[in-house]
């Protein structure tokens, strides 16, 4: 694929990529689709990742060290693209040599810090935003909608399962995965977050009940979980949630809403549809318009992570460009954060120092 760029005469942001792994393609599709947009800099602690990375998408320069990035002052905004622990740090030091955030999920590894990193890019008037890219997918918003205005009837209960299989070597070779200090956790807060997330975005706030974590097919390999169930509460609403990434389909999400006056079945795949639907004319309706949607959009990175990491990006890009609030808030990031770190709570997993002071906090 050739990467759009655009014109450097038409050029008035520059943006710079911190880790250039996995979904780091992502990023740069994202930015590159803005006008008036820029990349600058491609920045990984390993010189050759950097260097690989830039010539495969035509970025001009890289760096070794974010800290030179955060020197820049031709880059206004960042994106962190690193392993979970360092979300953190490299978050607090961009905002504070004034560069606007997007990080991937989760925002960090400790609520505390989460708070406190939205509240200083609210002091700054900086724009931070923490990519939960399914937020932002036309099956997910059209369901939230449906919701919101009652045509479900009063929700009687949720379920969630992903099925998110991964190889031994996606773990053996990474220097954080399946590790606590590094990834915190491993199929609830990496995949499963996404399923999670949408469901807090739909239903609103939710709170952990129960828990069982399970380390199955890599207890040779990890030292986190490799499978999770969970009951939550959505207000009075139970939702059940099931994740592993020990089984043999690569990614395969279902997530079911059912209320007194209708139900809906939708997935978070590629491209993510309308499954089944029953209610009321007007649901029915709307939830026919949804399903006939016919998605064309080719993703710039692995399936699964989808396209909608090219809205959320637009979203951030405005929000920079303009001051106005972005659809999705850094501060509800934190939440969907309490909510794992609750279930691996309860399920007895063994927590990070940080993450055990949070919750008793």
């Amino acid at each position: 694929m050739t990467p759009r760029t655009t014109p450097h005469h038409l050029t008035e942001h520059q943006h710079a990529i911190i880790g250039c792994g996995r979904v780091a393609a992502n990023h740069v599709d994202g930015i590159r689709r803005v006008p008036g947009w820029g990349l600058a800099v491609a920045c990984d602690r390993i010189p050759e990742v950097a260097a690989d990375f830039a010539r495969d998408h035509l970025i001009a320069r890289t760096m070794a060290d974010a800290q030179e990035v955060f020197a820049a002052p031709e880059i206004s905004s960042v994106s962190v693209t690193v392993d979970h622990a360092q979300h953190a740090e490299l978050t607090e030091r961009a905002l504070l040599a004034g560069k606007h955030v997007l990080v991937e999920k989760p925002i960090c590894l400790d609520p505390a810090e989460g708070r406190r990193l939205v509240a200083l890019a609210e002091h700054r008037g900086l724009v931070l935003s923490v990519v939960a890219q399914h937020r932002y997918d036309p099956v997910v918003l059209a369901v939230r909608d449906w919701v919101r205005r009652g045509l479900l009837g009063e929700l009687l209960q949720v379920s969630v399962a992903l099925q998110a299989a991964r190889a031994k070597d996606y773990y053996q070779d990474s220097y954080w995965r399946g590790t606590l200090t590094g990834e915190g956790g491993s199929a609830l807060v990496n995949q499963g977050y996404h399923c999670l997330d949408a469901v807090r975005w739909i239903c609103g706030d939710v709170r952990a009940v129960a828990a069982s974590c399970r380390t199955v097919a890599f207890a040779d390999v990890i030292e986190t979980e490799d499978t999770l169930s969970g009951l939550l509460a959505a207000g009075p609403v139970p939702v059940t949630l099931n994740v592993t990434v020990a089984g043999r389909i690569e990614w395969r999400s279902r997530i079911e809403v059912v209320g007194t006056a209708g139900s809906v079945v939708f997935d978070l795949d590629h491209p993510g549809r309308l499954q089944r639907f029953d209610g009321s004319a007007e649901l029915v309706r709307l939830a026919e318009l949804e399903q006939s949607r016919t998605p064309t959009e080719a993703p710039a990175g692995l399936s699964y992570y989808g396209v909608s990491h090219r809205a959320q990006i637009a979203d951030f890009c405005h929000g920079v460009a303009t001051g106005e609030p972005m659809l999705s808030s850094a501060g509800d990031a934190v939440g969907t954060l309490e909510a794992i770190l609750a279930l691996y709570a309860l399920g007895g997993r063994r927590q990070p120092a940080a993450a055990l002071t949070a919750l008793s906090a």
